[in-house]
């Protein structure tokens, strides 16, 4: 539920292989990797994507683990709809 809305569609979620897929890969321009969290929260919701850079390979990784971990944690509050990315 988002706290706060009423809504009691939307549910907890956990980030795994069944609804959700990550991709990282090297920019040669831009001298960074990239990588995407692509995820289903199996309801009204829908997709959500998630994206950012990092200087190197492990950097990149570990944001995307961080970036899930912080999924679990803040969805469905108005915390996660309202995270601008900064």
């Amino acid at each position: 539920m988002i706290k706060g809305s009423g809504n009691s569609v939307a549910t907890l979620v956990t980030i795994d292989s069944r609804n959700s897929s990550a991709d990282l890969w090297w920019c040669e321009r831009k001298q960074e990797y990239h990588w995407t969290l692509i995820w289903e929260d199996g309801g009204p919701y829908g997709t959500h994507m998630h994206s950012g850079t990092a200087p190197t390979r492990e950097k990149a990784r570990a944001d995307v683990v961080k970036t899930i971990l912080w999924i679990e944690d803040k969805w469905p509050s108005w915390e996660y709809f309202e995270f601008d990315g900064a």
